[in-house]
């Protein structure tokens, strides 16, 4: 899927802001493709929001550990969060070419521990872009005047 050169640049600047290397800037590229040319950039925002919460919590509940006041809340909430992002970012991949949406099926979505490692390596990105848009940058051709 080819990238505009914007959307390196966005990346870029996600990058430098999370002081970081993305680990799937090629899936999130294609994320974001897909959510401008279907105006659903709010779908993208609205995914990385809660990719930012799921991964959040993860890092609290390990912290805390299984014993830890509020972990069993916090685990509840996390696990009907990390559904609500996985349908999102399904929804949007749905938008994708079939090769790579077959791919990143492959990747993310299959019912196994490397699909699910993947997947929170994918939404660790998502809260870097996340954080990036609270800094002021923006998604949207109409926000940016891409």
């Amino acid at each position: 899927m080819t990238q505009r050169s914007e959307t390196r640049e966005l990346l870029r600047s996600v990058e430098c802001s999370a002081n970081k290397k993305l680990r799937h800037p090629d899936v999130v590229a294609a994320l974001l493709e897909t959510a401008r040319s279907g105006s659903q950039t709010e779908l993208l925002l609205d995914a990385a929001f809660l990719a930012k919460f799921v991964t959040k919590s993860y890092g609290i509940m390990k912290r805390i550990g299984v014993d830890g006041e509020g972990y069993d809340k916090l685990s509840a909430e996390s696990e009907s969060n990390l559904a609500k992002v996985s349908s999102l970012l399904r929804s949007l991949n749905d938008r994708l070419p079939d090769d790579v949406r077959r791919k990143h099926d492959e990747l993310f979505f299959a019912m196994t521990q490397e699909s699910l490692a993947q997947f929170l390596a994918l939404l660790e990105d998502l809260t870097a872009l996340k954080n990036w848009t609270l800094d002021g940058g923006r998604l949207s051709d109409a926000e940016t005047g891409l």
